[in-house]
């Protein structure tokens, strides 16, 4: 099984995202997912955006990992 962190949109350049996800940077595809902007909260698996969150999504998936991190 694959958890996906949410990760935050920094920019947006020739198809692909500039993401950080859990303090770290990484660059993923936009082919799935053309209409996603900087400021967006998003899922990414296997170095492609797959889905966008609300804001309310991301931080309630982002408390969940985190708290079972800690179990």
């Amino acid at each position: 099984m694959c958890i996906a962190y949410p990760g935050l949109v920094l920019s947006v350049e020739d198809g692909a995202a500039l993401v950080e996800i859990d303090r770290r940077r990484q660059r993923a595809s936009l082919v799935l997912t053309p209409d996603v902007r900087a400021g967006d909260w998003v899922v990414v698996s296997a170095g492609t955006v797959v889905e966008r969150l609300a804001p309310e999504e991301a931080e309630e998936i982002r408390r969940l990992l985190d708290e079972a991190a800690q179990v």
